[in-house]
């Protein structure tokens, strides 16, 4: 009864979890990792009294840290009162060389005094290469990349959650390591109860006594260890279920793409190459 009562807690404590963040995209708990080394992505959220503006103010959060990130040598008073005074974010974008590419939004929270948008974009990871962004299609995507529900699919089945987030080569790991850990610990336990039984046999010799002996500690010592490392991995695998970012699926391509080697005449230089697979 005493360990029904933790268990039971742990699963409505899961259940709760995964109950939380049903209705909304993967995207806007987890970063999604990019299909390059040419950019990363980024989510930022904004405020506003209609959805436009919220985005707005959600995109001028994201200009101005990749501003930082690829050091545009570019007003910033100059960029937020051209998006303010109603020009495009892509037109902003372009105008200022400042490379952003918003490929999601999602209404987090309306209420009478407006909205909160959260949106993602894919921005240059540097202002050493130009960006080649892919193709991403998991805007509205909330079933295989919601940590609560990893949680439970990995408290359920070691592994389970991990391979939800397209990591399958960590959860398929996970799931074997956990079958070999129990299976050997499980062997272990029926090897030292055979010895055991050898013990306590009245016709055993003195002899095969000591070698049963030796024999049983050894079985323990390995079932002991290995059940030890199956719950290790287990606690392992539900944090790794719920902290892992998902890889969303990209595009496969082979392309080259100018680096932004500074020129005295302000043109780029040089060739770079991205192969995704």
């Amino acid at each position: 009864m005493n360990k029904i009562i933790p268990l039971a807690l742990f699963l409505a404590m899961t259940f709760f979890a995964a109950a939380q963040n049903d209705d909304s995209p993967g995207w806007t708990q987890n970063t999604p990792k990019a299909g390059n080394g040419t950019y990363v992505y980024v989510v930022e959220r904004g405020d506003g009294i209609s959805v436009n503006d919220a985005v707005n103010n959600a995109l001028l959060k994201v200009l101005r840290t990749t501003m930082m990130r690829i050091g545009a040598v570019v007003s910033w008073d100059e960029v937020n009162n051209s998006l303010q005074n109603g020009s495009d974010w892509g037109a902003v974008s372009i105008k200022y060389n400042i490379p952003v590419n918003k490929v999601c939004e999602y209404i987090e929270q309306k209420t009478d005094k407006g909205y909160r948008v959260a949106i993602l974009c894919q921005v240059a990871k540097s202002g050493a290469v130009y960006p080649e962004f892919d193709e991403f299609t998991g805007c509205n995507d909330t079933r295989a990349y919601n940590n609560g529900s990893a949680l439970l699919k990995s408290a359920l089945l070691p592994g389970l959650g991990q391979i939800g987030k397209n990591r399958t080569a960590s959860g398929a790991l996970t799931m074997l390591g956990e079958v070999a850990f129990v299976g050997s610990g499980v062997a272990a336990y029926y090897m030292a109860n055979h010895q055991f039984d050898i013990m306590q046999n009245p016709q055993t010799s003195l002899e095969n006594f000591q070698i049963a002996k030796q024999k049983y500690n050894s079985w323990r010592i390995v079932n002991i260890s290995s059940l030890s490392a199956a719950a290790v991995l287990y606690l392992w695998n539900l944090y790794r279920a719920y902290t892992i970012k998902p890889n969303y699926k990209q595009r496969k391509y082979v392309a080259l793409y100018p680096t932004m080697i500074p020129e005295p005449n302000g043109v780029a230089t040089g060739v770079g190459l991205t192969f995704n697979f």
